[in-house]
C-alpha cells in the first residue's frame, strides 16, 4: 500500500512536471508569437524571398548582376502601422534596393536620402516634397548575391509639425516617393535614382488593426507618380566692377535643363522652382604665375602663422593705398584691403617718434588655397608695361579638386553639408549680406526679379579716377529687373558669344554648350529653362608679395568667390490659370564651384588706348598755349613722319632687293 502510495506520488511528481514544461513552452510560444520583431534587424534576402513584388512572389533570378541595369528601388514595405497612436512603436517604412552594377555604396552616408511628398491639396496631388536620410539596415555579406540587394529605413523627421503618421490617411496610407539619392563610395555628390512611384497600403499586420486577432490583411497597390527627369548643366557670368567698389565684381550662378512640352501642355506655365544647396565662401585664394613662389607659398598652405610670423619669408596683400608724410613728425600711412602675413606694426624712430602707421580691413592667419596659372597672353605692343604679367585662370575643376583633397590639419573640423568631410579652413564663417550660409531651401517665382548694380551706379568719375587713375576697367554695365526663371527662344542665340553672353547672362566660354543643348533639346520637342538662383559677389584684385612684385611687375592676384554644394532641383511648380500643380523632380546633386578668374586686362595693362589719348591731348594743348601754333604745325608734320616711316622702310627694302636704290640714310 505504502508502495503504491510511493508510486502514485512519483507519477503525480512526473505529471506536474511535464505538465509545468509543457504550460512553459506553450506560454514561451505565445509570448514569441506576440513579440514584434526589429524589423531593421532582419536579414535582407530573408526579407524579399517572402514578399511579393508587382503582385508576384519575389524571384531572385530576375534580379542578376548586370553593367546594364542601374541601381533601383525594388519595393518599400510598410511595418507595423496602426491607427492606435499608443500602437506604434515599430511603425517604419524599409526600401529595398537592387544593385546589378555592385557598386560599393557608402552605406553610412548621409548623401543617401528619399524623396517623398509632404503636403497634398483638397484633390489629392502633392503640393510638396522633402528629403528624408535613409539608414543601412543589411545587405547580402557573402555568397552569390554579395551587395546586390540592400536593405534602408526611412528616418522620419517632421515637416510643418508633421510626421508621416499624422499625413496618411488609416484605409490608405498613401507615399509618394519621385526618387532615391545614393553615395558611392570614391563619388564626391549622390547619384538620384528615378522612382516615380505612389505606394497605397491598405489593411493591417496581424495584431495591428481593429481586430487584434484577424489575420494579416496589409496589401500595397503601387500607381505611376509624374516625375521630372533632369539633366542639370551649370554656368555663371561676372559683371564689370560692382556697385560695392573696386575689385569688386556681380556673379550670377546659373543651371539650365529642359521640360518635355507635353508637360507646359498638360499643367500650364512653369511658375516656380524649388532647389535647395549648401552655400559657403571661400577664403581668399592666391594665384601666382611666379613659380618660385608658389613653390615657397606652398609649404605655408594649411598652417597657421597668425598676424604676423617674422619666421615665415612670405607675405601678400592687396589693396594697398599709401599717404606718404607731409612734413616733420607727421607719420606715412599704409592701408590694405585685405593682408596675410604683413607686418602691420607700428613704426617709430630713435627719438620715438611715429613714422609709419598701418591698417587694414581684412586679415588672414592661414592660406588655404594656392594655385600656379600660366601667364595671361594679353599679347601686343603693351607688355612692356610689365614684364611678368599677372597670372592666368584657375578651372573650376581645379579648384573643386583642391577642396575635395585639402586635408584638415588645423582641427577646426568640417562644414555643414550632408556629412561630407570638406574643411572649415577653406570657408569663412559668413557669406555674402543678406544671403545664407549653410543650408539653403529657396522657392523661386517667375515674378521674382534682381538688379546687378555697376559701379557707376553710386560712384563718381572722380572716385574711379582716384580708383583706378585712367586704367580702371568696365564699370558702367548694369542689369535690372534680371528675371531668374527665363524660357530659353531661338532668338536668344543669335550674334556673337560675347553678345549672347551679356543678353543671357552665361559665361561666354558656355556658350557653345548652351547653343548644342538648345539645339538638341528643341528637336526633341523641349523646352530650355535658365534658372538664375544665386547673385552673389566675386573679389578680384592684384597683389603684392614678399616675391618683389610690384605696380609694373605684378604676377599674382588673390580671388574669393561663392561655392555651392549639394545643389538639387527639388520640384517645379507649373500654372494653369490659376490652377497650380507640382511635380517632384528627379536629378543628381551637384556642386557649383567657379573657376578662379585675374582682374580685366583693362586693369592689369591701363585702359591704355584711353591714357595716351588723353596724354597726347594734354601735351597737344600744352604746347598749344605756350608755343602757339607754328609748334603745332611742327607736332602734326612729326607726327605724320612718324606714322609714314613704317612705309618708307617696307619701300627702301624693296628697292634694296630689286635693285632700286640703297637704303636712305636717313631712315
Amino acid at each position: 500500500m505504502r508502495t503504491k502510495t510511493i508510486k502514485a506520488l512519483c507519477l503525480s511528481l512526473i505529471v506536474c512536471i511535464l505538465l509545468s514544461v509543457f504550460m512553459v513552452t506553450v506560454s514561451a510560444a505565445t509570448v514569441k508569437k506576440e513579440v514584434v520583431t526589429d524589423f531593421s534587424k532582419t536579414n535582407v534576402l530573408d526579407d524579399l524571398e517572402s514578399s511579393t513584388v508587382n503582385g508576384r512572389l519575389f524571384d531572385v533570378t530576375e534580379y542578376p548582376y548586370s553593367m546594364k541595369r542601374d541601381l533601383q528601388l525594388i519595393t518599400m514595405v510598410e511595418y507595423c502601422y496602426s491607427f492606435d497612436e499608443n500602437n506604434l512603436d515599430h511603425y517604419g517604412l524599409y526600401i529595398y534596393i537592387y544593385n546589378p552594377r555592385n557598386l560599393d555604396i557608402d552605406k553610412s552616408s548621409g548623401a543617401n536620402k528619399i524623396q517623398m511628398a509632404t503636403s497634398y491639396d483638397n484633390k489629392g496631388n502633392a503640393t510638396g516634397y522633402d528629403k528624408f536620410n535613409l539608414r543601412f539596415c543589411s545587405t547580402v555579406e557573402v555568397g552569390n548575391y554579395k551587395n546586390l540587394f540592400y536593405k534602408f529605413k526611412v528616418v522620419e523627421k517632421e515637416i510643418n509639425g508633421t510626421t508621416f503618421y499624422d499625413r496618411v490617411n488609416s484605409n490608405a496610407r498613401r507615399y509618394d516617393i519621385s526618387g532615391i539619392e545614393i553615395k558611392i563610395k570614391g563619388d564626391s555628390n549622390a547619384t538620384e535614382y528615378f522612382v516615380g512611384g505612389t505606394y497605397i497600403f491598405s489593411g493591417y499586420a496581424k495584431g495591428f488593426g481593429p481586430d487584434k486577432t484577424a489575420e494579416s490583411n496589409l496589401n500595397c497597390v503601387v500607381e505611376e507618380l509624374e516625375t521630372l527627369k533632369l539633366s542639370v548643366h551649370h554656368t555663371n557670368y561676372r559683371t564689370g566692377v560692382s556697385a560695392k567698389g573696386e575689385d569688386y565684381y556681380n556673379e550670377v550662378n546659373t543651371v539650365y535643363f529642359s521640360v518635355p512640352e507635353r508637360v507646359y501642355e498638360q499643367y500650364g506655365n512653369l511658375q516656380k522652382i524649388r532647389a535647395e544647396w549648401w552655400e559657403y565662401k571661400t577664403k581668399m585664394a592666391a594665384i601666382t604665375s611666379n613659380q618660385d613662389f608658389y613653390n615657397q607659398l606652398l609649404q605655408y598652405v594649411g598652417t597657421d602663422v597668425g598676424e604676423y610670423d617674422s619666421n615665415v619669408p612670405v607675405y601678400i596683400y592687396s589693396g594697398y593705398e599709401g599717404r606718404s608724410s607731409t612734413g616733420i613728425g607727421i607719420p606715412t600711412y599704409h592701408d590694405y584691403h585685405w593682408v596675410y602675413n604683413k607686418d602691420l606694426s607700428t613704426k617709430k624712430n630713435g627719438l620715438g617718434i611715429t613714422t609709419e602707421v598701418c591698417d587694414t580691413d581684412l586679415q588672414s592667419t592661414i592660406m588655404p588655397y594656392a594655385f600656379y596659372a600660366p601667364v595671361t597672353d594679353v599679347g601686343g605692343v603693351f607688355d612692356f608695361l610689365s614684364s611678368d604679367p599677372v597670372a592666368g585662370s584657375v578651372s573650376s575643376s581645379v579648384v573643386r579638386d583642391w577642396i575635395y583633397n585639402y586635408s584638415n590639419s588645423l582641427g577646426h573640423g568640417y562644414i555643414d553639408c550632408n556629412g561630407r568631410q570638406l574643411s572649415k579652413d577653406l570657408f569663412e564663417n559668413h557669406v555674402d549680406t543678406g544671403r545664407t550660409m549653410g543650408y539653403n531651401d529657396k522657392t523661386i517665382d517667375m515674378g521674382d526679379t534682381f538688379d546687378l548694380l555697376s559701379y557707376d551706379s553710386n560712384h563718381s568719375w572722380w572716385d574711379k579716377l582716384w580708383d583706378y587713375g585712367f586704367s580702371w576697367p568696365t564699370t558702367d554695365e548694369q542689369h535690372k529687373g534680371v528675371m531668374p526663371i527665363y524660357i530659353l527662344e531661338a532668338g536668344d542665340l543669335i550674334g556673337t558669344n560675347a553678345a549672347i553672353s551679356q543678353r543671357l547672362l552665361v559665361k561666354e566660354d558656355d556658350v557653345s554648350a548652351l547653343k548644342s543643348f538648345y539645339k538638341s533639346e528643341s528637336a526633341k520637342g523641349n523646352k530650355v529653362v535658365i534658372f538664375r538662383f544665386a547673385s552673389t559677389e566675386y573679389y578680384c584684385a592684384l597683389a603684392y608679395t614678399s616675391a618683389g612684385s610690384t605696380l609694373s611687375n605684378c604676377d599674382t592676384y588673390v580671388a574669393q568667390q561663392t561655392v555651392f554644394f549639394d545643389f538639387d532641383i527639388i520640384e517645379l511648380t507649373f500654372n494653369n490659370d490659376g490652377a497650380y500643380r507640382v511635380i517632384p523632380v528627379v536629378s543628381s546633386p551637384i556642386d557649383i564651384v567657379n573657376e578662379f578668374q585675374p582682374p580685366p586686362e583693362e586693369e592689369l595693362f591701363g585702359n591704355t588706348s584711353a591714357f595716351w589719348m588723353i596724354v597726347i591731348a594734354i601735351i597737344m594743348l600744352v604746347i598749344i598755349i605756350i608755343i602757339g601754333q607754328p609748334a603745332l604745325n611742327l607736332l602734326v608734320e612729326l607726327l605724320i613722319w612718324i606714322m609714314m616711316l613704317p612705309i618708307r622702310l617696307i619701300q627702301a627694302i624693296i628697292d634694296l632687293i630689286t635693285g632700286g636704290g640703297d637704303i636712305p640714310p636717313d631712315v
